[in-house]
Protein backbone atom coordinates (compact mmCIF):
# COMPACT_ATOMS: atom_id res chain seq x y z
CA UNK A 1 0.00 0.00 0.00
CA UNK A 2 3.07 2.28 0.47
CA UNK A 3 5.89 3.14 -1.78
CA UNK A 4 8.55 5.34 -2.45
CA UNK A 5 8.42 5.86 -6.08
CA UNK A 6 5.14 7.19 -8.04
CA UNK A 7 2.96 5.50 -10.18
CA UNK A 8 0.77 6.72 -13.55
CA UNK A 9 -2.15 8.86 -11.62
CA UNK A 10 -4.32 5.56 -11.48
CA UNK A 11 -4.90 3.56 -7.99
CA UNK A 12 -6.02 0.14 -7.14
CA UNK A 13 -5.48 -0.20 -3.65
CA UNK A 14 -7.29 1.24 -0.48
CA UNK A 15 -4.73 3.86 -0.25
CA UNK A 16 -0.95 4.69 -1.43
CA UNK A 17 1.67 6.63 0.02
CA UNK A 18 4.77 7.80 -1.14
CA UNK A 19 7.51 10.27 -0.59
CA UNK A 20 9.16 12.32 -3.18
CA UNK A 21 12.07 14.34 -2.95
CA UNK A 22 13.28 15.28 -6.99
CA UNK A 23 13.66 17.98 -9.38
CA UNK A 24 10.70 18.17 -12.69
CA UNK A 25 12.06 19.71 -15.48
CA UNK A 26 8.50 19.01 -17.48
CA UNK A 27 5.47 20.88 -17.36
CA UNK A 28 1.91 19.54 -15.86
CA UNK A 29 -0.87 19.23 -17.76
CA UNK A 30 -4.24 20.37 -15.83
CA UNK A 31 -5.91 17.05 -14.79
CA UNK A 32 -8.31 14.93 -12.33
CA UNK A 33 -8.38 11.78 -10.79
CA UNK A 34 -10.88 9.02 -9.99
CA UNK A 35 -9.39 9.17 -6.00
CA UNK A 36 -9.26 11.69 -3.53
CA UNK A 37 -5.68 13.73 -2.96
CA UNK A 38 -3.53 14.89 -0.38
CA UNK A 39 0.12 16.73 -0.91
CA UNK A 40 2.43 17.57 2.56
CA UNK A 41 4.86 19.86 0.88
CA UNK A 42 7.50 20.04 2.32
CA UNK A 43 10.24 21.94 0.30
CA UNK A 44 10.89 23.96 -3.18
CA UNK A 45 9.52 26.51 -5.53
CA UNK A 46 6.09 25.51 -6.44
CA UNK A 47 2.48 27.01 -6.79
CA UNK A 48 -1.03 24.99 -7.27
CA UNK A 49 -3.27 25.21 -9.34
CA UNK A 50 -7.15 24.04 -8.50
CA UNK A 51 -10.23 24.82 -10.09
CA UNK A 52 -8.91 28.17 -11.03
CA UNK A 53 -7.18 29.58 -7.95
CA UNK A 54 -3.43 29.52 -7.55
CA UNK A 55 -1.48 28.73 -4.80
CA UNK A 56 2.45 29.71 -3.58
CA UNK A 57 3.04 26.87 -1.43
CA UNK A 58 4.89 27.28 1.89
CA UNK A 59 6.45 24.26 3.72
CA UNK A 60 3.91 22.42 6.10
CA UNK A 61 0.76 23.46 3.97
CA UNK A 62 -1.25 20.59 2.77
CA UNK A 63 -3.00 20.72 -0.41
CA UNK A 64 -6.71 18.85 -0.61
CA UNK A 65 -7.53 17.86 -3.90
CA UNK A 66 -11.19 16.25 -4.17
CA UNK A 67 -11.68 13.52 -7.15
CA UNK A 68 -12.57 15.29 -10.79
CA UNK A 69 -11.03 18.51 -9.56
CA UNK A 70 -8.90 19.92 -11.99
CA UNK A 71 -5.74 21.09 -10.96
CA UNK A 72 -1.50 20.99 -11.53
CA UNK A 73 1.68 21.90 -9.78
CA UNK A 74 3.75 24.99 -11.27
CA UNK A 75 7.19 23.54 -10.43
CA UNK A 76 10.85 25.69 -10.96
CA UNK A 77 13.21 22.43 -11.90
CA UNK A 78 16.05 24.51 -10.40
CA UNK A 79 15.02 23.30 -6.85
CA UNK A 80 13.89 19.86 -5.36
CA UNK A 81 10.16 19.26 -5.00
CA UNK A 82 9.73 17.46 -1.52
CA UNK A 83 6.49 16.03 -0.98
CA UNK A 84 4.88 13.47 0.81
CA UNK A 85 1.47 12.20 -1.63
CA UNK A 86 -1.65 10.33 -0.79
CA UNK A 87 -3.83 8.13 -3.10
CA UNK A 88 -7.09 7.57 -1.22
CA UNK A 89 -10.12 5.45 -2.76
CA UNK A 90 -13.31 7.13 -2.68
CA UNK A 91 -15.07 3.96 -2.53
CA UNK A 92 -12.94 2.55 -0.04
CA UNK A 93 -13.02 5.64 2.77
CA UNK A 94 -16.86 5.68 2.56
CA UNK A 95 -16.63 2.49 4.27
CA UNK A 96 -16.25 4.24 7.52
CA UNK A 97 -18.63 7.11 7.43
CA UNK A 98 -21.00 6.72 10.74
CA UNK A 99 -23.68 8.99 11.53
CA UNK A 100 -21.20 10.55 14.07
CA UNK A 101 -18.06 10.50 11.81
CA UNK A 102 -17.25 11.53 8.09
CA UNK A 103 -14.13 10.47 6.78
CA UNK A 104 -14.70 13.20 3.92
CA UNK A 105 -15.40 16.43 6.09
CA UNK A 106 -12.36 18.26 5.45
CA UNK A 107 -12.67 17.55 1.80
CA UNK A 108 -16.07 18.96 1.79
CA UNK A 109 -14.87 22.08 3.95
CA UNK A 110 -12.26 23.24 1.40
CA UNK A 111 -14.75 22.04 -1.50
CA UNK A 112 -17.35 24.22 -0.06
CA UNK A 113 -15.15 26.91 0.74
CA UNK A 114 -13.73 26.66 -2.68
CA UNK A 115 -10.12 26.99 -1.03
CA UNK A 116 -8.10 23.84 -1.23
CA UNK A 117 -4.72 24.86 0.44
CA UNK A 118 -4.62 24.37 4.25
CA UNK A 119 -1.71 26.70 6.40
CA UNK A 120 -1.53 25.36 9.79
CA UNK A 121 0.03 26.48 13.35
CA UNK A 122 2.84 24.99 14.54
CA UNK A 123 0.68 22.98 17.83
CA UNK A 124 -1.85 21.84 14.66
CA UNK A 125 1.03 20.63 12.46
CA UNK A 126 2.76 18.68 15.24
CA UNK A 127 0.43 16.22 15.72
CA UNK A 128 -0.87 15.59 12.35
CA UNK A 129 3.06 15.12 10.92
CA UNK A 130 3.17 12.63 14.06
CA UNK A 131 0.68 10.23 12.52
CA UNK A 132 2.29 10.34 8.96
CA UNK A 133 5.36 9.51 9.95
CA UNK A 134 4.24 6.82 11.81
CA UNK A 135 2.60 5.67 8.84
CA UNK A 136 5.11 5.76 6.72
CA UNK A 137 7.66 3.77 8.77
CA UNK A 138 5.21 1.12 9.11
CA UNK A 139 6.17 0.52 5.42
CA UNK A 140 9.38 -0.26 6.39
CA UNK A 141 8.57 -2.23 9.48
CA UNK A 142 7.12 -5.71 7.58
CA UNK A 143 6.30 -8.57 9.99
CA UNK A 144 3.19 -10.18 11.31
CA UNK A 145 0.17 -8.22 11.00
CA UNK A 146 2.01 -5.31 8.57
CA UNK A 147 -0.93 -4.78 6.51
CA UNK A 148 -3.42 -4.45 9.28
CA UNK A 149 -1.03 -2.62 11.15
CA UNK A 150 -1.12 0.02 8.21
CA UNK A 151 -4.95 0.16 7.53
CA UNK A 152 -5.37 0.99 11.62
CA UNK A 153 -2.65 3.71 10.73
CA UNK A 154 -3.92 5.45 7.44
CA UNK A 155 -7.41 5.50 9.63
CA UNK A 156 -5.99 7.31 12.41
CA UNK A 157 -4.32 9.73 9.90
CA UNK A 158 -7.62 10.44 8.40
CA UNK A 159 -9.48 10.88 11.86
CA UNK A 160 -6.24 13.52 12.90
CA UNK A 161 -6.85 15.26 9.66
CA UNK A 162 -10.35 15.82 9.72
CA UNK A 163 -10.38 16.88 13.36
CA UNK A 164 -8.08 19.91 12.15
CA UNK A 165 -10.68 22.05 11.50
CA UNK A 166 -11.15 22.45 15.41
CA UNK A 167 -7.32 22.97 15.85
CA UNK A 168 -7.42 26.81 15.47
CA UNK A 169 -8.08 29.58 17.36
CA UNK A 170 -10.80 32.48 16.82
CA UNK A 171 -7.46 34.31 15.45
CA UNK A 172 -5.67 31.47 13.15
CA UNK A 173 -6.69 31.62 9.80
CA UNK A 174 -6.03 27.86 8.23
CA UNK A 175 -6.50 28.61 4.79
CA UNK A 176 -3.67 29.73 2.87
CA UNK A 177 -4.24 32.79 -0.22
CA UNK A 178 -4.80 31.87 -3.24
CA UNK A 179 -4.11 34.03 -6.39
CA UNK A 180 -7.08 34.22 -9.09
CA UNK A 181 -9.22 36.73 -10.86
CA UNK A 182 -12.65 36.64 -8.93
CA UNK A 183 -14.57 37.20 -12.52
CA UNK A 184 -12.68 34.17 -13.63
CA UNK A 185 -13.88 32.14 -10.53
CA UNK A 186 -17.38 33.64 -10.98
CA UNK A 187 -17.57 32.38 -14.68
CA UNK A 188 -15.90 28.58 -13.45
CA UNK A 189 -19.08 28.61 -10.51
CA UNK A 190 -21.68 29.14 -12.92
CA UNK A 191 -20.28 26.49 -15.69
CA UNK A 192 -20.29 24.46 -12.86
CA UNK A 193 -24.16 25.28 -11.60
CA UNK A 194 -25.43 24.84 -15.45
CA UNK A 195 -23.40 22.21 -16.75
CA UNK A 196 -26.26 20.10 -18.31
CA UNK A 197 -27.59 23.28 -19.87
CA UNK A 198 -26.69 24.93 -23.35
CA UNK A 199 -24.25 27.71 -22.61
CA UNK A 200 -22.75 30.22 -25.60
CA UNK A 201 -19.65 32.10 -25.08
CA UNK A 202 -22.01 35.30 -26.32
CA UNK A 203 -24.10 34.70 -23.16
CA UNK A 204 -21.56 34.31 -20.63
CA UNK A 205 -19.87 37.69 -22.26
CA UNK A 206 -23.43 39.21 -21.69
CA UNK A 207 -23.78 37.81 -18.06
CA UNK A 208 -20.58 39.08 -16.61
CA UNK A 209 -20.52 42.44 -18.40
CA UNK A 210 -17.12 41.33 -19.95
CA UNK A 211 -15.82 41.42 -23.61
CA UNK A 212 -16.11 37.82 -24.77
CA UNK A 213 -12.55 37.92 -26.27
CA UNK A 214 -11.16 39.05 -22.93
CA UNK A 215 -12.87 36.66 -21.12
CA UNK A 216 -11.87 33.69 -23.31
CA UNK A 217 -8.22 34.60 -22.86
CA UNK A 218 -8.12 35.09 -19.25
CA UNK A 219 -10.22 31.68 -19.24
CA UNK A 220 -7.39 29.70 -21.11
CA UNK A 221 -4.43 31.26 -19.15
CA UNK A 222 -6.16 30.50 -15.69
CA UNK A 223 -7.78 27.37 -16.34
CA UNK A 224 -5.89 25.62 -19.09
CA UNK A 225 -8.78 24.83 -20.89
CA UNK A 226 -10.70 27.05 -23.62
CA UNK A 227 -14.66 27.52 -22.05
CA UNK A 228 -15.83 24.97 -24.81
CA UNK A 229 -12.97 22.30 -23.66
CA UNK A 230 -13.60 22.70 -19.95
CA UNK A 231 -17.84 22.00 -19.91
CA UNK A 232 -16.99 19.20 -22.27
CA UNK A 233 -14.27 17.87 -19.70
CA UNK A 234 -16.87 18.29 -16.28
CA UNK A 235 -19.63 16.85 -18.45
CA UNK A 236 -17.15 13.44 -19.14
CA UNK A 237 -16.50 13.68 -15.41
CA UNK A 238 -19.69 13.84 -14.03
CA UNK A 239 -20.72 11.26 -17.03
CA UNK A 240 -18.14 8.87 -14.97
CA UNK A 241 -20.03 9.22 -11.51
CA UNK A 242 -23.03 8.72 -13.15
CA UNK A 243 -22.04 6.00 -15.08
CA UNK A 244 -20.98 4.29 -11.79
CA UNK A 245 -24.09 4.45 -10.46
CA UNK A 246 -25.54 2.12 -12.91
CA UNK A 247 -26.85 4.56 -14.72
CA UNK A 248 -28.30 3.14 -18.36
CA UNK A 249 -25.66 4.83 -20.64
CA UNK A 250 -27.65 7.12 -23.11
CA UNK A 251 -29.65 8.23 -19.77
CA UNK A 252 -26.43 9.72 -18.93
CA UNK A 253 -25.45 11.51 -22.21
CA UNK A 254 -28.93 13.18 -21.68
CA UNK A 255 -28.00 14.20 -17.78
CA UNK A 256 -24.88 15.64 -19.02
CA UNK A 257 -25.70 18.06 -21.32
CA UNK A 258 -24.62 16.39 -24.63
CA UNK A 259 -27.03 17.25 -27.58
CA UNK A 260 -26.57 13.68 -29.02
CA UNK A 261 -25.80 10.00 -27.74
CA UNK A 262 -23.37 10.03 -30.29
CA UNK A 263 -21.51 13.10 -29.43
CA UNK A 264 -21.01 11.96 -25.88
CA UNK A 265 -20.00 8.55 -27.14
CA UNK A 266 -17.51 10.05 -29.73
CA UNK A 267 -16.00 12.22 -26.71
CA UNK A 268 -16.19 9.83 -24.12
CA UNK A 269 -13.90 7.58 -26.44
CA UNK A 270 -11.36 10.11 -26.97
CA UNK A 271 -10.70 11.23 -23.68
CA UNK A 272 -10.83 8.15 -22.07
CA UNK A 273 -9.06 5.80 -25.05
CA UNK A 274 -12.69 3.40 -24.21
CA UNK A 275 -16.33 3.34 -24.47
CA UNK A 276 -18.58 3.53 -21.28
CA UNK A 277 -19.16 0.34 -20.96
CA UNK A 278 -15.86 -0.58 -21.27
CA UNK A 279 -15.21 1.87 -18.58
CA UNK A 280 -17.93 0.39 -16.62
CA UNK A 281 -16.34 -3.09 -16.59
CA UNK A 282 -12.71 -1.67 -15.72
CA UNK A 283 -14.48 0.50 -12.13
CA UNK A 284 -16.19 -2.93 -11.26
CA UNK A 285 -12.95 -5.14 -11.31
CA UNK A 286 -11.15 -2.59 -9.06
CA UNK A 287 -12.26 -4.06 -5.22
Amino acid sequence: MIERYEKAGYLKEPFRLFHLNDGINHEFNLHYHDFDKIILFFGGNVSYLIEGKNYYLEPGDIILVNRFHLHRPLIDPNMPYDRAVLYISHEYLKKYRTKDYDPFRLFHLVADRKDYVLRLPEHAKRRFLDCYERLLRASEDGGYGADERQRLLFLEWMVELNRLPDAFGEDEEPLAGAVFHQKNIDILNYLNEHLTEEITVDELAERFFVSKYHMMRQFKAETGYSIHKYVTEKRLIMAKRLLLKDNPVIKVSEQCGFSEYSVFLRAFRKRFGMTPGDYVKEKRGIF
